[in-house]
């Protein structure tokens, strides 16, 4: 008996801990990572291009307030980047519930420092209320691309940005978006969620997504039960190659669900190179294939 409540009182300390760990520790950590990536069709002379990624803010809701904010965009800051990305997801209806005002984000957005600014994109939380996301970054300073393209010189060089407008809100094909008259110029495409990714044109060197949070609650040889994409674990998160196309996706900052589970909140600093081979396919991201996120997507879609 003294050993059934020993036990007893050792898994209950475990699961204690755990759900702090899940729901007060994990959701408030800020990681920061740095990867060098070698793609395809990169000028050379473009070597050491350094990006700063950072998704699904989602201001306003738990462990993101405007505080955290401020210290978002000095960490970002530190890193000495290119250019800045905001991958979609500060969310428009979290912002007005906490009645934070437009000025008061653009006066702590527009401190966001890089040798060629701050490119976005919107995300799915970012159209309802209307105006309130776009009105933030034009007081910002912040370029906002959907279905268009945006060029910058680089040391000499064009790199031509391309951004998409969330795939929620509208189905495009991304060949079309991405056209072929710039073929040549190495592009990089801005979309806010990952399943375009499948339909992007080879020629472009790297798309970067955000949107679903790395399945936030992950467990070890399963993944995520809630991953918001048609897709599954397949585009869960990091860095995925598939037939020599190139995708990054954030796990980003916020947390939806309430906690996360070895899946900390990260910015990702991403150093581009041109590819010196052709990169193998990556291990396809491995867990279950039950998700439960699609049909909650459709529902969530229709009240768009």
């Amino acid at each position: 008996m003294k050993n059934v409540k020993t036990i007893v009182l050792i898994f209950i300390t475990l699961l204690g801990l755990l759900c702090v760990d899940v729901f007060f520790i994990e959701p408030n950590i800020l990681l920061t990572k740095s990867q060098k990536l070698e793609i395809p069709n990169w000028n050379k002379d473009l070597n050491g291009f350094k990006i700063a990624l950072v998704t699904d803010i989602h201001l306003g809701t738990r462990f993101v307030d405007l505080k955290k904010l401020d210290k978002i965009v000095k960490t970002i800051n530190a890193k000495n980047s290119d250019l800045i990305v905001i991958g979609g997801d500060l969310d428009a209806k979290s912002i007005a519930n906490k009645k934070y005002s437009t000025a008061q984000i653009a006066n702590i957005l527009k401190n966001l420092k890089s040798k060629h600014g701050v490119i976005a994109v919107m995300g799915n939380h970012d159209y309802v209320p209307r105006k309130i996301i776009k009105e933030i970054y034009a007081k910002s300073g912040i370029k906002v691309l959907e279905q268009e393209d945006f060029f910058i010189n680089h040391n000499g060089k064009l790199i031509r940005l391309v951004g998409f407008k969330d795939l929620w809100h509208l189905k495009s094909n991304p060949s079309e978006v991405v056209g072929t008259m710039y073929k040549t110029i190495p592009t990089v495409v801005l979309t806010h969620n990952p399943d375009s990714f499948s339909q992007m044109p080879n020629f472009v060197s790297l798309t970067l997504s955000g949107h679903t949070h790395g399945g936030e609650i992950v467990f070890p040889f399963i993944g995520s039960f809630f991953i918001p994409s048609e897709y599954g674990q397949r585009y869960r998160n990091g860095y995925i190659i598939e037939n020599n196309k190139h995708l990054f996706v954030s796990r980003g900052v916020a947390t939806l669900s309430g906690g996360r589970f070895l899946d900390p909140p990260k910015i990702n600093i991403l150093t581009l190179y041109s590819q010196k081979k052709i990169s193998p396919n990556t291990k396809v991201i491995k867990g279950i294939k039950s998700n439960f996120a699609p049909q909650t997507m459709r529902i969530l879609k229709k009240h768009l």
